[in-house]
Parts: C-alpha cells; sequence; structure tokens
C-alpha cells in the first residue's frame, strides 16, 4: 500500500470520529505498522467491517487492520479436506495432488490450480540409473571401477 493509499485510508478513519485532522507523524506511524503485502482494497474492507461491528468508540488501529485482513485472508482459504474432495473429484494422481494443494494453497482458484497441474510424471522424480553405471555402484556402496577395471577384477589379478 502506498503512503497516499495509506492517507486516504486514514481520512476515511477519522471520519468515524468527527473528522479529526491528521498530521505527518500519524501518517507515517500509519503507514509504518501496516502490514507491506495488504492492498488498499483489503485495508478499506478491513476498515469498514471494524465500524460495522460495535467498538463503543474505539479507534481502528493499524493491529485491528492487520488482524482483519489476516482472517479475511484465512476465510478464503480452503480447507485440508476440501483440497483432498477436490482431488478426488479431479482424479488427480498423489504427486498431481500435492501440486494442486500447494497452488490453492496460495490462493489459486480451483479451475485454475487443476490447468497449471503438469499432466505428465513428476519433473520431480529423479531418474533411476542404469544398474551398472558408476552412479548406482557409488549409490549403493559398491566398489567404483579403477581406471576402468572393478576392484573385483584386480583383487582376481593379484591372487
Amino acid at each position: 500500500m502506498t503512503k497516499g493509499e495509506a492517507a486516504a485510508l486514514l481520512s476515511l478513519r477519522n471520519s468515524h470520529h468527527g473528522n479529526a485532522q491528521w498530521d505527518d507523524l500519524q501518517l507515517d506511524a500509519f503507514h509504518a505498522e501496516l502490514r507491506s503485502d495488504i492492498t488498499a482494497d483489503e485495508a478499506r474492507e478491513a476498515l469498514r467491517r471494524f465500524y460495522a461491528a460495535d467498538h463503543e468508540g474505539r479507534w481502528c488501529g493499524s493491529g485491528d487492520i492487520n488482524a482483519i485482513v489476516r482472517r479475511m485472508r484465512s476465510e478464503g482459504r480452503p480447507t485440508e479436506a476440501q483440497i483432498g474432495r477436490e482431488c478426488e473429484k479431479r482424479r488427480l494422481t498423489a504427486s498431481q495432488s500435492w501440486e494442486y494443494r500447494r497452488r490453492r494453497m496460495r490462493g489459486e482458484a480451483p479451475d485454475e490450480a487443476e490447468k497449471n497441474v503438469s499432466p505428465g510424471r513428476n519433473i520431480r522424480q529423479v531418474e533411476t540409473p542404469d544398474r551398472h553405471s558408476n552412479a548406482a555402484r557409488h549409490r549403493t556402496g559398491a566398489p567404483a571401477p579403477i581406471g576402468g577395471t572393478s576392484l573385483t577384477t584386480i583383487l582376481k589379478e593379484t591372487r
């Protein structure tokens, strides 16, 4: 949110208290205390919700706006059970379900999340190397060949 948007929000807040005047110091503090990721629309909605509830003359502070926006965002987030039902309905594989769940928790709509889930194999899946390759020997603890010759062959030749 820009400082100008924060000034408009501060003026809107003060309109609930007899159009009280604010100064630059109040604006700087109010703007600095608002979460940096809040949009002007979210902040206005939070202010509306604050004053729609009866707060007996209490002034809405930046902390109130931050808390209301946090609640508004979490209300829009689906539950794990809801995401599970969506995955079953769309017949997603385990890896696709994981990616879909991640996208939904980040706020993507169901159709958008489904569209962005890769239809093929999981790109994070590691290719299994050939069991006779150096990588397979190293990973399984088998001795790596020295100079192209396996340790077994070298030991047989020395006997």
